[in-house]
């Protein structure tokens, strides 16, 4: 028997009940079921190049801290006194050794533990438990090549465990140079009037918009990029390694034709570090890949090209907060640094040129699926169903995962499949320990 959200989800058809993306019960048991128990993305370790920096985030809708402690590593807490539940830290990032509430002055070292409490002699008496109220720390934090994540829950499998193949298809991204990547400095945040799982729809697998939403940019020649096909029906692919996760990738027979599908500002620098790749990722990933979009579950999206990463913070049914950020090698040039920054701004930056066209579908899709009459029809998801490439091998015997062609429909399928899985598991995560161990 189909349990409650499994009915909701028809993938023989590729049907999907639009009640999903509006219905308010149904966003408060993803508060519960999928961000209080997922590995959530809280940023890049690069934003913690000294001892005592810190920045603040969310995990779902919890406010936390992530701090680099004394001894050099990385914690994370709700943002949260635990007297009457004031942020102690309002700042986006810096640089500090504790974190005073604003409210009754209650204080807390960065590694969580609460370090003073005014009165604590003559209005508590030395009664109150210093050590068991301290800052709630996150179940489990973890780094994977530099992108650090977190869960609440106690019981979540390993991060590598939890990304699977998809660890290996990020190292793409991750690891083409020595050194991996770094984050420049600065978060673009912006609202969007739609239903988180929108926007991660859209970079998990839909390159069928291209032509027809980006097409001004594409003839304009603004996209800078006359070289990229803006058809449909051409080499590629999307890769659904399973868990939820999935991105999408052009296909190159040689070196050449990865130059060719470089923006040209940047085809120097492809040239100059495309033998590394392949010395560190092997030919199918080094070369035969071009990833160009990608998303992890729940709410991480990233564009390899653009150099951007998304975390789609999820504020309400029909209100989604973006937080952007720009990522480079850390061994490139200063130059090309900057210049990649430049195209974030101007093409995924938030009065981009291609994220006005992606903000609109998003909100209009939302909107007009709200009605009472709209919810009663499925949203349709078949594209590439049933035309799946069932030997991945035949195209090259090192892929993991499955495989549809470049414009298909299978990496959404294999979100909501994962999304009605978790939302019809009942068993609660595991709170954090709240002891003073759990936060030193």
């Amino acid at each position: 028997m189909k349990s409650h959200f499994e009915h909701l989800i028809d993938l023989t058809k590729g049907d999907i009940n639009r009640n999903i993306f509006s219905d308010p019960e149904t966003f408060e048991l993803e508060l519960e079921r999928i961000f209080a128990k997922c590995w959530l993305l809280l940023g890049h370790e690069s934003m913690l190049p000294k001892v005592n920096d810190f920045f603040t985030t969310y995990m779902g809708r919890d406010p936390v801290i992530v701090t680099r402690k004394a001894d050099g590593t990385i914690g994370c807490y709700l943002n949260m006194c635990r007297h009457r539940g004031n942020r102690v830290c309002r700042a986006d990032s810096g640089n500090a050794r504790a974190f005073s509430c604003p409210f009754h002055g209650w204080t807390f070292s960065n590694d969580g533990r609460l370090s003073n409490v005014p009165g604590f002699k003559e209005i508590y008496l030395e009664k109150l438990d210093i050590e068991a109220h301290g800052l709630v720390p996150v179940a489990k934090i973890a780094s994977y090549k530099g992108l650090l994540f977190a869960t609440f829950d106690n019981n979540a499998p390993t991060l590598e465990d939890y990304l699977g193949d998809m660890a290996w298809y990020l190292d793409m991204i991750l690891d083409r140079r020595e050194g991996g990547i770094e984050f420049l400095p600065g978060t673009h945040k912006w609202l969007v009037h739609t239903n988180w799982k929108f926007p991660v729809d859209n970079f998990i697998g839909d390159s069928y918009h291209g032509p027809v939403s980006h097409k001004s940019a594409w003839v304009s020649g603004f996209e800078g990029m006359p070289l990229r096909k803006s058809g449909y029906g051409y080499e590629g692919f999307q890769v659904n390694p399973g868990g939820g996760h999935g991105f999408g990738t052009r296909w190159a027979a040689n070196k050449e034709e990865v130059f060719e599908m470089s923006l040209p500002e940047f085809r120097d620098y492809e040239k100059m570090r495309l033998d590394e790749s392949i010395q560190r990722l092997g030919e199918l990933r080094g070369l035969h890949f071009s990833p160009m979009h990608a998303s992890i579950f729940p709410n991480v999206s990233l564009l390899w090209q653009g150099g951007a990463i998304r975390v789609w913070h999820p504020k309400g049914p029909k209100l989604t907060e973006a937080w952007g950020w720009v990522f480079v090698d850390k061994a490139a040039p200063d130059d090309y640094k900057r210049e990649k920054g430049l195209h974030m701004l101007q093409r995924h930056g938030t009065s981009g040129t291609w994220e006005a066209d992606d903000v609109d579908n998003w909100v209009q899709c939302h909107s007009s699926s709200e009605g009472y009459v709209a919810r009663r029809y499925p949203q349709n998801l078949e594209m590439g169903l049933g035309d799946e490439i069932t030997d991945p091998s035949s195209i090259h015997p090192d892929i993991r995962g499955k495989l549809g062609r470049f414009q298909s429909e299978i990496n959404q399928r294999g979100f909501y499949r994962h999304w009605a899985k978790m939302m019809d598991d009942a068993t609660a995560p595991s709170v954090p320990d709240m002891s003073r161990k759990a936060c030193s």
